[in-house]
């Protein structure tokens, strides 16, 4: 990658561990050859906010509340505060990827989505920021498919919606100009698309935080607890789940109104059966993080966690 674009530079490679890291337009990007071999990982970091420098509730939530506004703000970009160094990273991750047709264009994709990242916390920070920059890529128009058969489809977020439904006997319930809403047996989720023809997020969202998020003592508690292992109950053997775990690629994050959301992100690609493993890779997880998300809303008390208390009026 280093060689085929200039806005790359200070490439290094762990000859052990194989472990990509570069700086991309001054924001230094790292890609673990282990994340990178079937998914996609791209990270960086924003040292200025630190939640292990964060002494009172509201320094907390304002900290946690950056998490919120860059995913919010940036569709598909994750993050997180790292267990050790406290400081918060971003980035663009997915659990399918595979051997993707021009690989090279997802991954400019993927680089300018880090840079918007990295600029939205610093606004919400209120540091000096710069508009990230768009690439210029060529959008496929259509042949979206997964191996199924003759079929194609206009984008990956189609494509993936008819896996969903074909695989998992997901039923569509409606759809608008950006989503597409399928329902599982009791599970609901969206395919959400975000203008890349080849970008699409799965996600689900609850309202049942939203009476305690308004509130920063309890909103941290909540922030807190995302941050650490889910197990299911009774089941000594569980390994457990973590939502914020650096080595995943879950999106987690509460919208302005409260709105909880979990998702994962994913790219897609015309002329290529490949889509067909990653697709089952970025469902697979998914389906785990409603799994364990389940069990982390029985866990919580009702003052944190209430259906009861959230149900429109």
């Amino acid at each position: 990658m280093a060689k085929l674009d200039d806005t790359l530079s200070h490439y290094q490679m762990d000859e052990e561990t194989e472990d990509v890291q570069f700086d991309y337009r001054g924001i230094h990007v790292e890609a673990p050859f282990i994340r990178n071999a079937l998914g996609l990982s791209l990270t960086t970091r924003v040292p200025e906010c630190n939640i292990l420098r964060a002494g009172s509730v509201a320094e907390k939530a304002f900290a946690y509340r950056c998490i919120d506004h860059v995913c919010a703000t940036c569709a598909g970009v994750r993050a997180l505060f790292d267990p050790v160094s406290g400081e918060l990273v971003l980035g663009v991750e997915s659990a399918g990827f595979d051997r993707q047709f021009r690989a090279d264009t997802l991954i400019d994709v993927a680089l300018f989505m880090l840079e918007e990242g990295v600029m939205a916390a610093r606004a919400y920070l209120g540091l000096p920021f710069t508009e990230a920059v768009r690439p210029s890529v060529s959008q496929w128009l259509g042949g979206f498919h997964y191996g199924e058969g003759f079929n194609v489809y206009p984008t990956a977020s189609d494509a993936f919606a008819v896996f969903m439904r074909k695989k998992y006997q997901a039923e569509e319930l409606g759809r608008d100009a950006t989503s597409i809403l399928l329902a599982s047996g009791p599970l609901r989720f969206d395919v959400r698309f975000f203008g890349w023809r080849f970008g699409y997020m799965v996600e689900t969202a609850t309202r049942g935080f939203r009476h305690a998020v308004m509130d920063d003592g309890r909103y941290v508690r909540i922030q807190e607890r995302l941050a650490q292992s889910v197990r299911e109950p009774g089941n000594a053997a569980d390994s457990g789940w973590n939502f914020r775990d650096p080595a995943g690629s879950a999106i987690v994050y509460f919208r302005p109104d409260g709105t909880f959301v979990v998702g994962e992100y994913g790219f897609g690609n015309a002329k290529t059966e490949e889509n067909g493993a990653a697709f089952e890779r970025v469902a697979t997880r998914h389906l785990l993080n409603m799994r364990y998300m389940t069990f982390l809303a029985e866990e919580f008390p009702e003052e944190l966690y209430s259906d009861e208390s959230n149900r429109p009026n």
